[in-house]
């Protein structure tokens, strides 16, 4: 399957369209929707898969709390008479809160591993374009983040190779990540240079349209 040619910044603007729909959402609609962009992940980006993997580990606690604190905590129809105070409509809104957090995970995935830095940087200055109005300059915020994204991702790297030939704790690690941030930002580096924006074509301006047409039920 060939990748889809979408413009960093239609990738951004339908996971933002897509994000604020997920909520109202019912869970049948957010099984199909992770489904899909778990197919998606797949084939387009096979290697980055322990990577999604373990982001969804470390939602374990977060996701197991939502599904307990609905699950137990909302009136209903007992979902077994032995437990009483576990509802039925509470655990299917567990259920479908918790796969709220998994569809936006994968989504989120997908598109830093589909999309380059900057790319991202400049599909985000594309975005606050309007904020020069008021005298925002969204390239320079842009450039910043950017630069901090750079910054931050060569340290990370520099502290978990340390790590893995140390033997360090939780909070030494977390530490260590601090101070390797902090250091990278204190020493000169290469200028980032970031490509020219491009503009997306005009048929794809309709995909977050349509997206938002379709989740928020103006064409079922």
């Amino acid at each position: 399957m060939r990748r889809l040619h979408l413009h960093p910044l239609m990738r951004v603007l339908l996971l933002l369209v897509i994000a604020a729909a997920l909520p109202m959402q019912s869970l049948g609609v957010l099984l199909v929707l992770g489904g899909g962009c778990g197919l998606v992940y797949t084939v387009q980006v096979t290697r980055a898969l322990p990577r999604l993997w373990r982001g969804l580990v470390r939602l374990r606690w977060l996701l197991l709390a939502i599904f307990v604190l609905y699950g137990g905590f909302t009136p209903g129809q007992p979902w077994i008479a032995a437990l009483p105070g576990i509802s039925r409509e509470g655990v299917l809104e567990g259920a479908r809160r918790a796969w709220v957090l998994v569809d936006l995970l994968v989504m989120v995935y997908w598109l830093l591993a589909v999309t380059s830095t900057a790319q991202l940087i400049n599909a985000i200055g594309q975005l606050l374009t309007p904020l020069a109005l008021v005298g925002v300059q969204p390239q320079r915020i842009a450039l910043r983040l950017a630069l901090a994204l750079d910054g931050v991702k060569a340290a990370q790297q520099q502290w978990q190779a340390r790590a893995a030939n140390e033997q360090m704790d939780v909070w030494a690690r977390a530490s260590q990540g601090l101070l390797a941030i902090e250091a990278r930002a204190q020493q000169p580096g290469e200028p980032l240079m970031l490509p020219a924006p491009t503009w997306p074509p005009l048929w794809q301006w309709l995909l977050p349209l349509l997206a938002l047409l379709v989740l928020h039920g103006v064409l079922r």
